[in-house]
């Protein structure tokens, strides 16, 4: 049964990406799944750091992916969150509750809060892309860079 769902789900999605969709609405875009927010978050996020790190001018393969590992961790995107959530507009806290408040299975590398805080910032992420709010969501990428800049070099002394 499962088998044949997913070969007509392949079949449907085939469909739609043949054809010219119409860019989502910032409303539709908040109605979303939380979770499927915070998917496109969590890419957003990841290749946006693993940018920075080769614009650091670092180009060994090993050591970016161990730097890109620790910064888009659960850990340090809960903690970006709780630095960020007093600038976040009323809309964007609603985003992040109900992606931190979605049934998510938690790894072993996280407690619960720390990935359900991840889960939180990530779904803002995506709400911001996924609705076109390119420019909120480059300056709120920027600061949580910023804010990890300061806590590795704290860490580092």
């Amino acid at each position: 049964m499962e088998f044949k769902r997913v070969l007509f789900l392949k079949k449907e999605m085939i469909k739609k990406l043949n054809r010219e969709n119409m860019p989502l609405t910032e409303q539709e875009v908040y109605s979303m799944d939380a979770l499927t927010l915070a998917y496109i978050g969590d890419a957003s996020w990841s290749l946006f750091v693993r940018k920075k790190l080769i614009d650091t001018g670092i180009h060994h393969v090993q050591i970016l992916n161990s730097l890109a590992s620790e910064m888009v961790s659960a850990k340090w995107q809960c903690q970006i969150l709780y630095t960020l959530r007093d600038q976040l507009t009323e809309r964007e806290l609603k985003v992040c509750k109900r992606a931190r408040n979605a049934h998510v299975h938690v790894p072993k590398s996280a407690t619960v809060e720390e990935y359900r805080e991840a889960t939180a910032f990530e779904g803002l992420l995506g709400y911001l892309r996924l609705s076109g709010q390119e420019e909120r969501l480059h300056t709120i990428m920027l600061k949580s860079l910023k804010f990890l800049a300061e806590e590795f070099n704290s860490e580092s002394k």
